[in-house]
């Protein structure tokens, strides 16, 4: 921390490699917000790159050396390669270099920052905590790894006392946080091209939760028991812990939970601290996981005191976030649903929310994301896609990472195949022939749900283009 202090407290002028990452654009936003003058380059234009000229921030296409004249300090992305012209010229000449997670971990940690980790649930969590500290007008910093609806962004500037932000486990690097409350949503298999495996992981989470400031909170989901048994690691710390869920040993739940058109509804039930009592909460996004992504921001609002009935009336008008079971349109009287699930349990709990479907027909269009994810959990999407009607798999969307042989798309199909899957599978590698076979074959009254973290969304795309 002082290390960043002593960087940052005298600089003016901050560059950003790969400033057109969610991640890094949401950085840009917060320091232009704290008077900073902020710039940055990106291999491609996107729509972050957009927003930030928007902003007055300017963007460099491409990378180069010449780029970085007159930083105080140089911000790189996890992608970016120690090879990239910009850091290696910083370097040369002395230019202070920083990672994201070190500019991120120096505004978290100098306000009352809310931290929110987990496999699965931390951007639609994050979003909602957002949306309400907002409403209540407490001015907050926010930072979010995917576009918030009612922002239009995926950052704020606010001169609150509070900063709420992603915490992604994904390289170690929310081990830097030290939060003022620590959210973990719940903890699986993932990211193997950085942890060797689950136990690993899970010490990185346990680590994270005792960073959590001394007089803070933590907030677990106590509906995975492993993360009950982390209170017997941490009773003993002073913080204090609060566990929600769908089950009743929780001390905050859900219960009597319904669907109905893409809404959710349950009585929220709390049972500790100076506010007990019991709330109805009415949703605007399906499924148990948003039921459970919303007790999580309840639990949160509990433990600081809010008017409970009031942040019931805002979660209300949380209308999602970009690219999570986000309805972008219809076509041919088909509905089109872009989804960024690619991990099997998100891919199941995305389906099981699309069950509620009014009789239509599900047409699923599945990106495989990441070789190293696919290699170590292609098994472990087994009975994800069986609300599906018709399945197509594409071949796996990369992410930097260089091809595995014998890992294409190819392998999940016949993995599902193995297992006994009885819908319609078909293995259609390019997108811009998966485009082709929905324009072709989709009827009205369908549900063409596209899902995956890579460039699927390109179809969704060019099938409402035309």
């Amino acid at each position: 921390m002082i290390k960043y202090n002593n960087i940052l407290k005298n600089s003016k002028k901050i560059f950003l490699v790969g400033i057109g990452g969610a991640g890094m654009s949401a950085i840009a936003q917060v320091l232009k917000g704290m008077g900073l003058e902020v710039s940055g380059s990106d291999i491609k234009e996107s729509r972050y790159t957009n927003v930030l000229r928007s902003k007055n921030i300017k963007i460099f296409t491409g990378h180069s050396k010449e780029n970085i004249r007159g930083a105080d300090v140089v911000v790189y992305s996890a992608a970016i390669p120690e090879i990239n012209p910009e850091r290696v010229d910083a370097e040369k000449k002395k230019i202070p270099v920083l990672a994201r997670s070190d500019i991120l971990a120096w505004i978290l940690n100098t306000r009352k920052g809310i931290a929110i980790s987990g496999t699965h649930g931390k951007t639609t969590t994050t979003s909602m905590i957002a949306l309400i500290f907002r409403a209540i007008g407490l001015d907050p910093i926010i930072m979010v790894g995917g576009e918030l609806n009612e922002l239009g962004s995926n950052a704020r500037y606010g001169k609150g006392k509070f900063v709420i932000a992603e915490a992604c486990e994904s390289d170690g690097s929310f081990l830097k946080y030290k939060p003022f409350i620590s959210v973990v949503t719940n903890i699986e298999g993932d990211h193997f091209d950085f942890y060797k495996d689950i136990e690993e992981i899970r010490d990185s989470f346990k680590k994270f939760i005792g960073y959590t400031k001394p007089d803070g909170f933590i907030v677990m989901n106590g509906d995975e028991d492993y993360l009950k048994d982390y209170k017997k690691i941490f009773k003993s710390s002073g913080r204090k812990i609060v566990y929600y869920g769908t089950s009743s040993d929780n001390y905050i739940y859900a219960e009597d939970i319904k669907f109905s058109n893409f809404t959710s509804s349950y009585n929220l039930i709390f049972t500790r601290g100076r506010k007990k009592g019991k709330i109805k909460i009415n949703l605007n996004v399906p499924g148990v996981h948003n039921v459970k992504n919303s007790l999580a921001a309840l639990a949160v609002c509990n433990l600081l005191d809010f008017d409970m009935e009031k942040v019931a009336d805002i979660l209300k008008l949380f209308t999602g976030v970009k690219r999570r079971f986000e309805k972008r349109g219809e076509k041919k009287g088909a509905l089109i649903i872009d989804d960024y699930a690619h991990h099997p349990s998100e891919v199941k709990a995305t389906l099981e929310a699309a069950t509620d479907k009014n009789n239509k027909r599900v047409i699923v269009v599945f990106q495989p994301h990441r070789y190293s994810r696919l290699a170590n959990l292609k098994d472990k999407f087994n009975g994800c896609f069986d609300a599906s009607d018709i399945l197509i798999i594409t071949d796996v969307y990369g992410s930097g990472e260089q091809p595995i042989p014998g890992i294409t798309g190819k392998i999940l199909v016949d993995s599902l195949i193995d297992s006994g899957f009885g819908r319609k599978i078909i293995y259609i590698p390019r997108l811009q022939d998966v485009t082709e076979y929905l324009e072709t074959n989709m009827k009205r009254n369908d549900m063409v749900l596209l899902m995956g973290a890579g460039d699927i969304t390109r179809v969704t795309d060019e099938i409402l283009k035309h």
